[in-house]
């Protein structure tokens, strides 16, 4: 939630900056050819403050709307060139609209005399609009440019890596999250590799207003394995791990027709969860990004796999069952204090099991 007031804050900010930074270059290039008169005096009044403040929000506020409306589970299926189509038709639309409502605003309320709105209309020449066009459009570009960049590193990594923050190792505590695909291997060569991809491709769509509605952020996607995270306070606040996983579970099961009628199969994924410090860094430089290291993603990624041995879908360790015992939304059953592999010490872990009912 506060990732998306953030976002919000910040492109209607941007779009205020942006027309105020298109208005003082207009009129200070300009200005020398009417030392008097009316638009000197709509200039002087100060209301193209008002203007530029108002038309900033509309802007903004449509934008990210736009954006959210072509970030459906719908139009995700729909080719790249299809919705550089669609959201360009939806920008030009919103641009005039929010013409026509400050147009009409300003004259409704007599924010400007008659004089000026005259002469103001008279501005509105073929080149004026195209001038102003190409600004705006420029600048949707941009805007858009950065949120897919900050889509592609993870929503927050971008300034993390902007700024630095993992440029020298760090250690933070989080939740990490292993989700695999069961029986992938048989599934792929009953599928064929082209509708196998298919197949992931769909269930992943599933899982992606999950991991926003719950706070997680992507780690990794391999092959069928998708690797979530969460900082430590945001994955337990109201059980936001444990909720995403059998959320993710629930919406599979809600379309398990469509998936065998398309298929012949169902998707069945289990997964493994641990909490625990993992150093964070920057690495690479043909292809940058943060990578955590730690014994924590080498647990998660053992239990993941010891589901199939002990037929769970979702064994946690003693961590993450003490951080949320407290909960009576999930009940939580021991099975095995053995040595996972790869390791010498004994770890303790759990199966989960939600006691209240999840949509399907």
């Amino acid at each position: 939630m506060k990732l998306k007031l953030r976002e919000w804050l910040v492109t209607v900010l941007a779009f205020i900056i942006v027309l105020y930074m298109y208005t003082l270059f207009s009129y200070f290039g300009v200005e020398n050819f009417f030392q008097n008169g009316a638009i000197k005096d709509y200039f002087d009044s100060n209301v193209w403050h008002l203007e530029v403040i108002i038309a900033g929000i509309l802007l903004g506020i449509l934008f990210i709307l736009i954006n959210q409306l072509t970030e459906k589970q719908i139009f995700r299926k729909r080719s790249f060139g299809f919705n550089i189509i669609l959201k360009s038709a939806l920008y030009l639309i919103a641009f005039v609209i929010v013409c026509g409502l400050i147009f009409h605003l300003f004259s409704s309320f007599k924010l400007v005399t008659e004089e000026q709105l005259a002469i103001l209309e008279g501005l509105l020449s073929v080149n004026f609009l195209s001038s102003a066009l190409v600004y705006y459009a420029s600048f949707i570009l941009l805007m858009n440019f950065i949120l897919y960049i900050n889509k592609k590193f993870g929503p927050g990594l971008l300034i993390d890596l902007l700024t630095g923050k993992y440029y020298h190792p760090k250690n933070e505590e989080l939740i990490f999250l292993f989700l695999d695909l069961k029986d992938s291997t048989t599934l792929a060569e009953k599928l064929g590799h082209k509708r196998y991809s298919t197949f992931i491709k769909e269930c992943i769509h599933e899982l992606t207003p999950i991991i926003q509605k719950y706070s997680a952020q992507v780690y990794q996607y391999v092959g069928d394995e998708v690797v979530l995270f969460w900082e430590k306070k945001e994955g337990f606040h109201q059980q936001n791990c444990l909720n995403a996983f059998f959320e993710f579970i629930a919406a599979l099961n809600k379309r398990k027709d469509y998936y065998m009628s398309k298929y012949g199969e169902v998707p069945l994924f289990k997964a493994g969860m641990d909490l625990g410090v993992v150093t964070a860094t920057e690495i690479g430089d043909i292809k940058r990004e943060i990578a955590f290291h730690g014994d924590v993603l080498n647990t998660a990624a053992r239990l993941e796999k010891k589901c199939n041995e002990f037929n769970e879908k979702l064994i946690v360790t003693q961590h993450v069952a003490d951080q949320s015992r407290s909960n009576e939304k999930f009940k939580f059953q021991f099975l095995s204090d053995i040595p996972l592999r790869g390791k010498t010490e004994n770890i303790k872990f759990y199966s989960v099991v939600p006691l209240l009912h999840f949509n399907e």
